[in-house]
Order: structure tokens, then C-alpha cells, then sequence
């Protein structure tokens, strides 16, 4: 039932219409399967022991390329010019064809000029249609996102650093990046002297409050999770009242603060300072406070020279480094 629940939400998010293509080049291909992974061991006093065993027939195995296809680079050329993006994406998230799921640039086929060509994953599938006919909405590619929109820095959340104890990193390392990270918060709230220290606040407070970005997307409407504005979480949000614990790094305030972050942004742009102003040191106060919580209430950890961004599995450079795409 939660499974249907979930694929029933995903057909009422926000999707573009981007590209039609000709139902001879929709093709349906295999996925990529690896080996068995079998648990042999697993106690609470010690870790689970893994043994990885060949398939021994046609559909076991892990799959390696779950809900991960292909699509050539003129479809990705033409889905740039219809968004009026500076390059072509390398991905892109959508559904076509009773399909969803990402898809890469293919490997060989990336002539701009060629017919638009796409490659379904049988692990796409979610609705195996009859037949395709030219003209009918299936052959649409409704885009969600794609991968121009890269998040710098990328943080870690409670999944994630569940993720990561469980296979080996020491708490002390989360400890130590969770105070790093509220004091640096903490600082750049607090930094009112020196040149160029209004302006800083004022885009720190901005970017917190994300007032900027919020005035953008509703110029985008839906538009905004196509190129780049929004993320899903912060789309199927809009309006919701979602488990806070699953919130998204990126979603940095609640609708009830954004008045508040609003306020702040004009009192410094009006000349006001927080050390003069009775008024916006109240409120810089406010704004600190719920900063803070916030960051150690989410496990938001900040990751010093990383970056947020659809990654694949590919094939390996060599024997002990693989590729990402």
C-alpha cells in the first residue's frame, strides 16, 4: 500500500513537456545485473558479513542499472534549447512511454543531429503499454529535473550519516563536523564589522531564508524544478506539512519565516545595522536561534569541497577505480 501510495504521489508532481519522440526510437533493452550479495553473519555485537555469489539464472542478482536508461545527445540538445539552457545537460530525470527514472547520455550516440533517441531500462517500467503511436502522449518526454542544477556544498542528513556509521565512520568524525559547522554558522551571522560586512549578512540572510530563490519560482511556476530552481522536496512540499526529519539541506526555511527573513533583508538594504537598530538586533537574534536548532535538529552537516548531483555507476578506469557518470 506505501508503495502505491508513493507511485500514485509521483503521478501528480510538477513535470515539463519537453520532447516527443517517434515510437521507433523508444527502445526497451535489459538491465545491467551484478552478483548476489548474501548476508552470511550478523549479530549485535558485530558487523554483517557479506559473500558475493554469480548469478545462477536470468533475473537474479543485484540490478546495477536500476531506473537508470540512456538517451542520445540530440534528445538532450533539443531539451536544453526547449528550456533555454546555456549547455546540454549530461541527465535528466522524467517518464515517457510508461516509464520513470533517469537517464544518461549515451555512450556512442551523441551527434546533435541525429533523430531524438531513448534506451528504457526494464527496471523503468512501471506501466507496459500495448503498443506506441506517434502523435499520443506517451511518446512525450515529461522532464522532472535535470543535471545542470549542482548544489554546492552538498550536506549530509540523517540518512546519510546513519548510512555512513553503519559502515565504519567514527562518531567522533560526525561530532567534529557538527561543531565545525555551528560555529562557522554562527560566525557568519555574527560578523557586522569590518568592510563589505552588511552586504555579506544581507546574502547569508538571504540565502538562509531563500527569498530570493522563493520570488524566482513563483516567476518559474512549473517550470522551476525543470531548470534548476527547486528540487522534489521542496515542490511536493508546497503547502505540506512533511516529517522534519526527512527535510532537505536545500529547504531552508518554513513559509511562516519567510517574513521574517524578508524584514531583515530590507532593514539592512534601508542602511539599518543590528548594533544600532534595536529593532533588527531583535530580529538578527531571532534569526540565529532558529538557524541553529535548526542545523543540529535536521544533522544538516556541512561537507567542506563537495558537491550534490546525479551520479551513476559506470565502468571502471581501471581495476580498483570506478567511473561515475
Amino acid at each position: 500500500m506505501s508503495k502505491w501510495a508513493t507511485r500514485f504521489d509521483l503521478g501528480l508532481s510538477t513535470t515539463v513537456p519537453v520532447l516527443e519522440f517517434e515510437p521507433g526510437n523508444i527502445n526497451f533493452i535489459p538491465d545491467i545485473r551484478g552478483c548476489i550479495i548474501v548476508c552470511l553473519k550478523q549479530t549485535h555485537h558485530s558487523r554483517a558479513v557479506f559473500l558475493t555469489v554469480a548469478p545462477q539464472k536470468e533475473g537474479e542478482g543485484t540490478t546495477l542499472t536500476d531506473g537508470c536508461g540512456l538517451i542520445n545527445g540530440a534528445a538532450l540538445t533539443l531539451i536544453a534549447r526547449r528550456l533555454g539552457l546555456s549547455s546540454r545537460p549530461t541527465a535528466v530525470q522524467g517518464r515517457v512511454a510508461g516509464a520513470k527514472g533517469l537517464w544518461i547520455l549515451h555512450g556512442e550516440d551523441r551527434s546533435p543531429t541525429e533523430p531524438p533517441r531513448i534506451w528504457i531500462r526494464a527496471s523503468q517500467r512501471k506501466i507496459k503499454l500495448p503498443s506506441l503511436e506517434a502523435g499520443s502522449a506517451h511518446v512525450i518526454f515529461d522532464l522532472v529535473s535535470q543535471s545542470t542544477r549542482i548544489t554546492v556544498p552538498a550536506h549530509l542528513n540523517t540518512q546519510t550519516v546513519t548510512n555512513l556509521a553503519e559502515n565504519g565512520v567514527d562518531s567522533q568524525v560526525f561530532q567534529e563536523l557538527m561543531r565545525a559547522g555551528l560555529t562557522d554558522l554562527f560566525t557568519s551571522l555574527t560578523q557586522w564589522d569590518g568592510p563589505g560586512a552588511m552586504p555579506l549578512l544581507w546574502n547569508i540572510v538571504n540565502n538562509m531564508g531563500s527569498v530570493t530563490k522563493t520570488r524566482l519560482q513563483r516567476i518559474a511556476h512549473g517550470l522551476s524544478r525543470a531548470i534548476g530552481l527547486a528540487n522534489r522536496l521542496e515542490m511536493d512540499r508546497e503547502g505540506d506539512g512533511d516529517d522534519p526529519e526527512e527535510d532537505d539541506p536545500s529547504l531552508d526555511s518554513d513559509e511562516s519565516e519567510k517574513p521574517l527573513y524578508e524584514a531583515v533583508l530590507a532593514l539592512i538594504q534601508g542602511g539599518f545595522h543590528p548594533k544600532s537598530s534595536p529593532i533588527l538586533y531583535e530580529k538578527m537574534r531571532y534569526v540565529i536561534k532558529t538557524a541553529l536548532e535548526r542545523h543540529l535538529r535536521g544533522y544538516h552537516i556541512e561537507v567542506r569541497q563537495s558537491a550534490e548531483a546525479f551520479v551513476v555507476p559506470g565502468a571502471y578506469i581501471d581495476r580498483d577505480i570506478p567511473h561515475a557518470c
